[in-house]
């Protein structure tokens, strides 16, 4: 599948998803690892990255101790990637700011949502009753109510916010969960159609 990610706006918004989801600094760089069971998601990031620097990708792969097989890829260095890292990481340590979510684009928000969000059915006496996405953002409290304003402000979305012992994450309710899936649905690799998957909507009685 091929994205158009010709512009330096489209560029820059699939790096801030990328940066915000499971992207992990690497100097003035970053790098992407995922289980092997992931590999087809990987391969449509590489392919979003060679379009973006214009050259090869580099992917590795590794056996873990434990057994399980990770993939990485390296993608190189440009200015562009460098500025993002810069901007997103402050001294070491990711803080983010309303000025790198404006970043974002509708692929960056996909490719955050496939990275780090989820999708579960909330059941009453046996019976499914809504759908809940989250968000697992591994952010503060004062940086999820940050994205939270971007949301609503930006695209009209409603998140709210959970806390589960020290950590936060994003929470969306049916009805705009299903909103947001919908937005979100031509931007999803089809190795990751399960996050977005609503079949079970017809079920669904409040």
């Amino acid at each position: 599948m091929n994205y158009d990610v010709s512009s330096k706006v489209e560029q820059r918004g699939v790096l801030a998803g990328m940066l915000l989801g499971v992207g992990r600094k690497d100097k003035n760089n970053f790098f992407i690892q995922h289980s092997a069971l992931q590999e087809e998601y990987l391969l449509f990031k590489q392919q979003l990255l060679e379009q973006i620097t214009r050259k090869p990708v580099r992917l590795t792969r590794k056996l873990t101790s434990s057994g399980k097989n990770l993939i990485r890829l390296e993608p190189k260095l440009i200015p562009l990637t460098r500025v993002l890292v810069q901007r997103l990481y402050q001294k070491e340590q990711k803080t983010l700011t309303r000025k790198f979510l404006n970043y974002l684009t509708p692929q960056g928000i996909a490719i955050w949502f496939m990275d780090l969000g989820s999708k579960s059915w909330k059941k009453k006496a046996g019976k499914i009753h809504a759908l809940e996405l989250t968000l697992n953002t591994n952010l503060n409290q004062a940086e999820n109510e940050q994205i939270i304003a971007y949301f609503n402000q930006v695209w009209g979305w409603k998140w709210g916010l959970s806390r589960r012992k020290q950590k936060y994450r994003l929470r969306m309710g049916t009805q705009e969960g299903k909103k947001f899936i919908e937005f979100l649905r031509p931007y999803i690799c089809p190795s990751m159609f399960y996050k977005i998957n609503t079949s079970y909507n017809v079920k669904i009685t409040t």
